[in-house]
């Protein structure tokens, strides 16, 4: 049933706030192909929350580690490897 809760976009609503108001450097991977949840919504995210960096990630839908693997690793290790911004 977590899993299911965690697809409620209610939670994600009710982080906004606080994510809006949080200065610390944040990460969005995103699924290019994501029916689920589009990437607009990312682009959305990305513009409304501080310090937040948006990746594509291509051929990849609403899960993109387990469609594209690779590329999602390597854009979490550029995130944390990254000079402090």
């Amino acid at each position: 049933m977590a899993l299911a809760g965690a697809a409620d976009s209610t939670y994600t609503r009710e982080l906004l706030p606080a994510l809006r108001a949080s200065t610390v450097p944040k990460l969005l991977v995103w699924g290019e192909d994501d029916t689920f949840q589009p990437v607009s919504f990312a682009e959305r995210f990305a513009t409304e929350i501080p310090a937040t960096a948006l990746v594509r990630i291509r051929d990849a839908g609403h899960i993109p580690m387990e469609n594209a693997p690779d590329a999602v690793a390597d854009a979490l290790a550029a995130f944390f490897t990254a000079p402090a911004r």
